[in-house]
């Protein structure tokens, strides 16, 4: 994955044009656990009109995110007795499972390639 900057903090869109990194990733965390849950929706033929809702709780201090709320909303009548069925297919997403591990990042200086030498 290249991620560039063309200009003035425009990563995805810059000038608060569009969301920020962790938007994306909270919004990317949403939509995985999304998938899975609307999969087993389909799968059971139950409704599909749901919809998530993230709440991250930030540490002020360390100026990270602590913990993350992710609320199912289902529509009204759903039949009862999948509560439980639900919140484990959604932990089943990918990014989910990825955050719970600690990750060793390695940050790296490059200069990329050599100039080219005139000819």
């Amino acid at each position: 994955m290249k991620i560039t900057f063309p200009g003035n903090k425009k990563v995805n869109g810059g000038d608060a044009s569009g969301p920020t990194p962790i938007d994306l990733f909270l919004a990317s965390l949403g939509s995985c656990s999304g998938v899975f849950v609307l999969n087993f929706l389909k799968m059971h033929y139950l409704p599909e009109n749901v919809y998530l809702t993230l709440n991250p709780i930030w540490n002020i201090n360390e100026y990270v995110i602590e913990k993350i709320e992710l609320f199912i909303h289902l529509p009204p009548g759903f039949p009862a007795g999948f509560d439980h069925a639900l919140v484990e297919v959604a932990k089943r997403c990918l990014v989910a499972r990825h955050v719970k591990i600690a990750h060793d990042i390695r940050i790296v200086r490059d200069e990329g390639p050599a100039p080219k030498q005139a000819v």
